[in-house]
């Protein structure tokens, strides 16, 4: 029998809840810069539960047509603290939801730049309760500080932590602090990109609209369960939401099944659906800022698509001089994610960082992903404390209260393979300038090298007669073109030479083929026309 979260001091009364419908490491977040699915009656232990994902889209029907109405803030002082004494404050082991189950929730009390409080539910086949917020649960810097606490500060969210590297271990696989965001990691992973619930007018001129999660309700699992269920409300100025999410963990890999409903209360220019961030400084492509002595620092290194037609292409990130957005047509996409394929301590050598175990996330697309466009927005950075990179599904058609939208998806996390591509991956682009005469005193040209692995590659002998497929899309000449096996057993690389044949900015796309045999992945990119400008990339 699990433990009571009265008995905790964690849950208040069994009493009908106002406003329901009767019938690694916590701190996953860090700041920018810058869906009709009606929920059918769950079963819990052959029971129906006392709420679903339709009670919550009844609230948040409901909460649209009002105006909005933003949380009170904490008290100035707990605002006003720094990231260090944030994270010395933590719940009590003794007092995490659950302590005999495999899933645990631990509330994360407000203060630093959570300073709007969130709602805390749990779900039983007879009930729903609220978690009572109780500052005697939670260990404070000093005695002091905890005098400044008062005793309804309230929670910022949560983590659930689950035994990913073995049975007796207890390991922080999610975290929902802050916002719309939530953080997941696998098994021997640190926190690196994230998902968000929504994107709203991300890298418009009119600025980002930061809607939040005000309300969780956790279903109590029982100690055997494989998979956690969690509702939520989002509320923000422009629309609202209705949240569920199945957390099912396997092996190397979790997955969090999502279905949402969205319910604007305007009309909104630019909706993003299974939005993520992640953070890329410099790498292999461009220069390495000055005073910097890290071979690379970044947490993801190309965004990946399954496009409808079924083709697959990675797009290299890179840190702009200025922002920028790309749209790729995605109608019918079939996947989309943040991937990192650098996994090898050498590549990054920060042992603070460990950039190379950061996660990778992947969205295969269910209801809601018709016709639309993929959108990465790159916004500039001189340091590897922001997430710059933001990638998200945009459907086609108008988005107001007459428009409300359903969508569902799954989102995997885990390694770069999470997206279980069939076709060789790009490993390793490099680029640089060269001069056409040696007698020009201006670079007139790029060398661009491209290192692909895996895949229809995978045991191939060095004398198959593979070849490049190149389409520049009339921005450049390719002047020479080559593909050759390396030393390292199964890559082989692609270089061309593209010389820009207007002031437009090159594009390219480029894979690998054996005869009518697509053998890679589409690399993506774009390079700007004045080569000069190329050595101010990052």
């Amino acid at each position: 029998m699990l433990p009571s979260l009265m008995g905790l001091g964690l849950i208040g009364s069994t009493r009908d809840v106002p406003g329901v419908c009767s019938s690694v490491r916590r701190r996953f977040l860090r700041p920018f810069i810058l869906v009709s699915f009606m929920g059918s009656a769950l079963f819990f232990n052959g029971t129906a539960q006392a709420f679903d994902l339709n009670d919550v889209r009844v609230q948040a029907q409901q909460l649209a047509t009002q105006a909005y109405v933003a949380t009170p803030k904490i008290p100035e002082a707990l605002s006003q603290i720094d990231q260090a004494t944030f994270d010395r404050i933590a719940i009590k082991p003794s007092a995490a939801l659950w302590s005999s189950a495999r899933f645990n929730v631990s509330p994360i009390a407000a203060g630093f730049m959570y300073q709007q409080p969130v709602s805390l539910y749990e779900v039983t086949p007879q009930s729903v309760a609220p978690v009572a917020f109780d500052k005697a649960k939670f260990d404070w810097p000093s005695p002091a500080f905890a005098q400044t606490v008062p005793a309804n500060l309230g929670f910022a969210g949560f983590s659930v932590t689950y035994p990913l590297t073995g049975q007796d271990s207890h390991d922080v696989m999610m975290t929902f602090l802050g916002g719309a965001q939530f953080g997941v990691v696998a098994a021997n992973q640190v926190p690196g990109a994230h998902a968000r619930g929504v994107a709203i007018d991300t890298g418009l001129p009119q600025g980002e609209k930061f809607p939040m999660f005000t309300k969780f309700w956790l279903v109590r699992p029982q100690s055997t369960d494989s998979q956690l269920t969690i509702y939520a409300l989002l509320d923000g100025e422009s629309l609202t939401g209705a949240y569920e999410f199945v957390v099912r963990p396997n092996g190397d890999q979790v997955d969090v099944h999502v279905t949402a409903n969205l319910f604007p209360r305007n009309g909104i220019s630019r909706v993003g659906l299974a939005p993520m961030s992640t953070m890329y400084y410099y790498g292999q492509i461009g220069q390495r800022p000055a005073g910097q002595w890290r071979p690379a620092a970044y947490e993801s290194d190309g965004l990946l698509m399954h496009t409808g037609e079924g083709n697959w292409v990675f797009r290299s990130l890179r840190n702009p001089s200025e922002l920028r957005t790309n749209q790729f047509d995605a109608d019918g996409i079939r996947g989309f994610g943040f991937v990192q394929r650098q996994t090898r301590f050498c590549q990054f050598e920060d042992p603070i960082s460990r950039f190379e175990k950061r996660p990778s996330l992947w969205v295969t697309t269910e209801a809601g992903f018709g016709k639309g466009k993929v959108v990465l927005v790159q916004i500039p950075t001189n340091s590897d404390m922001h997430e710059n990179q933001i990638a998200f599904f945009q459907p086609q058609g108008p988005i107001d209260p007459d428009h409300p939208i359903s969508f569902a998806y799954t989102l995997s996390v885990g390694t770069s393979r999470v997206a279980d591509e069939p076709l060789a991956e790009v490993r390793r682009p490099l680029i640089g300038t060269v001069k056409t005469n040696p007698e020009d005193k201006t670079e007139k040209a790029y060398r661009v090298n491209l290192d692909f692995a895996g895949g229809k590659l995978s045991g191939l002998g060095s004398n198959e007669p593979v070849i490049a497929q190149i389409n520049t899309h009339d921005t450049a000449n390719v002047l020479e073109q080559a593909v050759i096996p390396l030393p390292e057993s199964g890559h082989w690389r692609l270089s061309m030479l593209l010389a820009p044949t207007s002031k437009a900015e090159i594009a390219i796309d480029a894979n690998l083929a054996l005869g009518k045999k697509t053998l890679s992945e589409t690399w993506r990119y774009e390079l700007p026309a004045d080569l000069s400008r190329f050595g101010q990339m990052k």
